[in-house]
This record gives structure tokens, C-alpha cells and sequence, in this order.
């Protein structure tokens, strides 16, 4: 079983690692926001979420693992060919230093379709990290609603969104 205090630490690099280069320009970097709506966040919702997120680079690994259960914002990314994706999850649950759960948190009454796609790319950003499995769940004033397929969603909203961003490309190079 791989150490849960040096997935963390390796989590928290490419995290960091992502954002930078995302502020620098230096190499592609989409936001699972970006993935899952098809365009960028805005609005007062995408400032307060900014703040939250702000608060997670306060992280310390060793609070993660060495606690019987934790629970926190954690900024996830991973580099795929076409680029990094990248994003702060609104609650990661560990058990033991164990990721078990990938929670997105949303404000407003129903859950649609680009809610559970945000919360399915959190779930395979989470997987990719952690070697695991987590349950992927989407918490809103309606209740909680479980993304069992969370897999295949994540999957088909990457592909949806890279052939989008091809087709922008052929256009504009035209």
C-alpha cells in the first residue's frame, strides 16, 4: 500500500506545480470548471468559491494522515497529454489517511448535469492521486445526490471538452 503522507505531499506538489503554471502561462492548464461548463467560471459564486479554495493551501499533509478522519477543501490536478487539469474540490474525505470521498457543494436548489460532471473530474483527479476509488457525491439544498458512473462521466466530459477545444483550434488557425 503506497504512503498516505507522500500521495498527499505529491498531491499538493502537482496542485501547486498546476496553478503556477497556469499563472505563468508557461503550459496549457484548464480548470475542471472550465471542463465541466464548457467555459470559465464567473460571477459571485466562482469569487466565494475562489476564497474557500484560497484557505486550502493552508493544507498540512500531517493533518491529513494522522487523524482517524478528515475533511477539508484539497486542490487536486493531473497532466494528461493535451495539458493539466486542474481544481480545488470542495471536500475530500479521508478514514485513516485513506481517501474515501469526493463531496462538490453547491448552493443553489437542483443538480444538473454539469454539477455531476464537476464532481465526476474531482472524482478521476482524486483517483489518479490517490490510487483509490472514492464515492463521488454532489451536496446541494436539495440533498445529496451520489454520481455512481462518476467514471465514465469524467471520461465523456474530457472528451467532449478536448473535441471542442480541437475544433476551436481548426477554426481559428482557418
Amino acid at each position: 500500500m503506497p504512503d498516505p503522507l507522500a500521495l498527499v505531499r505529491a498531491t499538493l506538489y502537482k496542485a501547486e506545480r498546476a496553478r503556477i503554471l497556469r499563472e505563468t502561462g508557461a503550459e496549457p492548464v484548464f480548470y475542471v470548471t472550465e471542463i465541466a461548463s464548457g467555459g470559465r467560471g464567473g460571477g459571485s459564486s466562482a469569487e466565494a468559491g475562489r476564497e474557500l479554495h484560497r484557505e486550502a493551501w493552508g493544507l498540512d499533509p500531517f493533518d491529513v494522515v494522522n487523524v482517524d478522519r478528515w475533511a477539508g477543501p484539497l486542490p487536486l490536478a493531473w497532466c494528461f497529454r493535451f495539458g493539466w487539469v486542474y481544481g480545488v474540490c470542495d471536500l475530500a474525505v479521508f478514514d485513516l489517511g485513506r481517501l474515501k470521498r469526493v463531496v462538490e457543494v453547491k448552493s443553489y436548489g437542483r443538480v444538473r448535469e454539469r454539477e455531476r460532471a464537476q464532481a465526476a473530474l474531482y472524482g478521476l483527479l482524486a483517483a489518479l492521486n490517490f490510487l483509490s476509488k472514492p464515492e463521488v457525491v454532489v451536496w446541494s439544498p436539495s440533498g445529496e445526490v451520489a454520481v455512481v458512473d462518476w467514471e465514465a462521466l469524467a471520461l465523456n466530459s474530457l472528451t467532449r471538452w478536448r473535441s471542442r477545444e480541437l475544433a476551436r483550434e481548426l477554426l481559428s488557425a482557418h
